[in-house]
């Protein structure tokens, strides 16, 4: 079985993305009345949210899973 490594890429890159360790502490810009961090994490979320739901759909599921006793 091939080892998808790129998905693991994409999402250690969303991570760092949405991870906001390297915002300074005295960052003052705003959207829509919330930090600029807050709001890139939301936006990484939903990113996040969308590529899981895309690979869900995109790669079949073994769905006859046989038990042997």
């Amino acid at each position: 079985m091939k080892r998808p490594y790129w998905i693991c890429a994409v999402y250690f890159v969303l991570l760092v993305i949405g991870i906001p360790w390297y915002w300074p502490e005295e960052s003052t810009s705003f959207v829509l009345g919330l930090p600029l961090w807050v709001v890139i994490a939301i936006a990484v979320s939903i990113c996040a949210s969308m590529f899981t739901a895309f690979l869900l759909l995109r790669y079949p599921w073994d769905t006859d899973v046989t038990q042997d006793e």
